[in-house]
């Protein structure tokens, strides 16, 4: 009788995890679609900045590697953020 109840309760719990995989409109799925949009685009940012703060000091010019770096940066990450969205939509 124990065993026919742990059973029941397995496959409700299966189905549910199976219905949360499906669904794709959950807060979960936009916090985490949110963040990774956050890091596709900071991770090209702050790479360029400290890349460009690296170049100034080495070649003592002032901040403009610094600049230079962090507007790639910016299109890097606008260019991830795109190619993403158009990939994933295509799924």
């Amino acid at each position: 009788m124990e065993n026919n109840e742990f059973s029941k309760d397995i496959k409700k719990s299966a189905k549910e995890l199976m219905k949360a995989r499906k669904d794709k409109s959950g807060f979960w799925h936009y916090t985490s679609l949110i963040g990774l949009w956050g890091w596709l685009f900071a991770l090209p940012v702050v790479g360029g900045a400290y890349l460009g703060k690296y170049l100034d000091g080495k070649f003592k010019i002032g901040i403009s590697w610094t600049i230079t770096f962090i507007i790639i940066g910016i299109g890097v990450g606008i260019y991830n953020i795109w190619y993403f969205y158009f990939k994933r939509s295509k799924e």
